[in-house]
């Protein structure tokens, strides 16, 4: 009988802690993580699949026409310019697409690339409605800005933050994340890198989001790497599920255009004291839809029809860049020493620690973009930090240098 569990990253220096056990608590796990499996097994044979590759990396990807999303045909992309800006000082790469300049792990023409989870390497332990929302747990998710979950002493997992945040009516944003493999220290905690826009008070369900990074997440990913991760929510977190929220295409939404750049991707990591890569990112709001581009591809949108007027639909009302951990506290008490980006705090500085850069926003409708003037701040300074130069005086504008090791509260 195969169950859920919560399994520590192998490269954990200690021994996994005993588990609770029994006929009852085991049946029960099972139940639950057969409900998941049945969940995407069902999602899957629902797929027109026309063709199935593997990317170089091992994963599956199902081809299907583009044109059985969303009702029908896609919407067309902005057409909008793209730039890499570079500094002679701090050299980084793009990051590389994994099915770009391939042409044998591409579908035909007219067919988009839509992930296959390996569901034999997933075993989560929470319920569908948990494995489906941001984080393991469902109904204890709020907005990023909740200063709640900064209490070391709440028996729920504690969402920590590194993290800038501008107030302001917004079009968009774009920018530039640096992509590292974080140590992650259990299964169904993440760490991860990200922009949101968002829009609506937060009082009650208004608040909706866009959410772009990257992600390293055991429970989602079915390995300890770093991956591309899209997610929305419609309704401040409290329901996933298709047209509701969640993440990639575990939740019916999104509509894929790319052939070469997709959610859940692998994600290239950066070395300590060597090679730099770049996730270059930009969200627009273009005839409604929310557009997202990976470098110079735009790999799909969300569509008008997601979003309400008091929320995305229109504009955005708030810009966010930083960095997200989950800590699972009611599984284990003590801190966790899952890392946050390269898992160095900002004043190691270039080569070593995870940056943000070339950050903007965009004022108006026709794509006109600005310098991002957020306000940095830290849920947990102690185990995570943030360090923003937001002057515009350097080739990287405003930019900022965030995370750290964990393990203190």
């Amino acid at each position: 009988m195969e169950i859920g569990r919560i399994e520590r990253n192998p490269d954990a220096p200690q021994a996994i802690q005993a588990m609770r056990a029994g006929r009852d608590l085991d049946r029960e796990a099972a139940e639950r993580l057969d409900e998941i499996h049945q969940y995407f097994r069902d999602q899957y044979a629902r797929r027109d699949v026309v063709a199935s590759t593997t990317t170089a990396y091992g994963q599956q990807l199902d081809w299907v026409p583009a044109d059985s999303q969303d009702n029908g045909a896609t919407a067309e992309p902005p057409d909008l310019p793209s730039d890499y800006p570079k500094d002679p000082d701090h050299p980084t790469r793009p990051m590389p697409l994994p099915l770009a300049g391939d042409p044998d792990r591409l579908g035909p023409p007219g067919t988009v690339p839509l992930l296959r989870k390996p569901l034999d390497r997933i075993r989560a332990v929470g319920d569908l409605g948990d494995y489906l929302s941001k984080g393991p747990h469902k109904r204890r998710l709020t907005a990023p800005d909740d200063p709640g979950f900064a209490s070391p002493a709440a028996a729920v997992p504690v969402h920590k933050y590194a993290l800038a945040v501008q107030y302001v009516t917004h079009f968009g944003t774009e920018g530039f994340i640096n992509t590292w493999r974080p140590f992650v220290q259990w299964s169904d905690e993440f760490s991860l890198g990200q922009l949101w826009v968002s829009a609506g008070s937060g009082v009650g369900n208004d608040l909706q989001t866009v959410e772009v990074g990257g992600q390293t997440y055991k429970d989602i990913y079915g390995d300890w790497g770093p991956h591309l991760f899209i997610f929305y929510t419609t309704n401040n977190y409290t329901a996933s599920g298709d047209k509701l929220g969640g993440y990639n295409r575990d939740v019916g939404g999104w509509v894929q255009v790319s052939q070469t750049v997709f959610p859940g991707m692998n994600l290239a990591e950066s070395v300590a004291g060597g090679d730099q890569y770049d996730l270059g990112i930009k969200v627009t709001l273009s005839a409604g839809n929310w557009w997202i581009r990976i470098g110079n591809e735009w790999m799909g949108y969300y569509p008008a029809s997601l979003f309400s007027n008091a929320g995305l639909r229109n504009q955005a009302g708030r810009v966010d860049w930083g960095g997200e951990i989950v800590d699972d506290v009611a599984f284990h008490p003590e801190p966790t020493s899952t890392w946050m980006g390269s898992g160095q705090f900002p004043a190691a500085g270039w080569q070593r620690t995870a940056y943000m850069r070339n950050l903007m926003y965009q004022t108006d409708a026709a794509g006109t973009m600005t310098a991002y003037q957020g306000f940095p701040s830290a849920t947990n300074p102690n185990a995570y930090q943030i360090a923003a130069d937001f002057s515009g005086s350097t080739s990287w504008g405003s930019y900022f240098y965030w995370g750290g090791p964990g393990g203190v509260v």
